[in-house]
């Protein structure tokens, strides 16, 4: 181990320092998640468990892989964050299926007409008006969190494997999974490529540019709540052409939502 390697090893051995480094980082990415989940969830529950992240991360990090702490550590505050909202289980099961049901719509007819169905499209498949759909759109609201932030995951035969793993750099998970990284990552890109303009747009704006709801809105020229409901369609969207479409089947009840 070189000098350099050690004192960086070193350095991620003294609890306090790291938490005076890292606790503006876990505050923020606190921060951003509550903006999209329900007035339950508390901030000092979700920075907790961004400091159980980091912690736990600064005991997993391997110093000789060419991968920067911040990096790493970036994605474990996350990710510990949205571990807890999954554990604390604040979604009905009536939502989850209405959620899966939309999904199944979405991948059914896109698969049907070859390119991204509108929501006209969507409410006549499933037996309802349009201000019946984006009710269940507004419904769904607060899965987006976990469901958008979900999406790094990758299937090789019968394992799966999240983009922390690659990350870590572990020599065991290579290459094969590399390669399913490679492919999950073109599919990701893939279906972001085909969403329609206004979804595409608020993605950008959401999560890169890291605009608030308000301020898209103001961009798109709409509602705050119609905002809100294309970005619950995006997510719908994005999630049905990356967990249905694994095995190529999809089932559907019309009127199961």
């Amino acid at each position: 181990m070189s000098l350099a390697q050690y004192d960086a090893h070193a350095s991620l051995q003294d609890p306090e320092a790291l938490l005076k480094e890292y606790l503006p980082m876990i505050k923020y990415h606190a921060d951003q998640l509550m903006r999209r989940t329900p007035a339950s969830i508390e901030l000092d529950d979700m920075i907790d468990a961004g400091v159980l992240g980091l912690l736990d991360g600064a005991q997993r990090f391997d110093t000789s892989k060419d991968v920067l702490f911040k990096t790493f550590a970036a994605y474990r505050v996350r990710g510990a964050m949205i571990d807890y909202l999954r554990a604390f289980d604040w979604m009905p099961r009536g939502l989850r299926d209405t959620s899966k049901s939309l999904q199944a719509a979405f991948y059914v007819l896109e698969q049907r007409f070859g390119r991204p169905a509108d929501e006209a499209e969507i409410a006549e498949f499933l037996e309802m008006d349009i201000e019946t759909y984006r009710q269940k759109l507004d419904q769904v609201r607060s899965m987006s969190v976990v469901y958008f932030d979900d999406l790094p995951t990758v299937s090789n035969s019968d394992d799966e494997l999240h983009i922390l793993d690659m990350i870590e750099g572990d020599t065991s998970l290579m290459p094969e999974h590399q390669t399913a990284m490679g492919q999950f990552v073109e599919k990701l890109a893939n279906a972001i490529e085909n969403l329609p303009q206004k979804e595409a747009i608020l993605l950008s704006l959401y999560y890169y540019e890291e605009l608030t709801m308000k301020e898209v809105a103001l961009v798109l020229g709409l509602t705050e709540s119609r905002v809100s409901q294309v970005h619950s369609q995006m997510v719908m969207r994005l999630r049905s052409q990356l967990s249905l479409s694994k095995d190529g089947k999809s089932t559907v009840r019309k009127r199961s939502v």
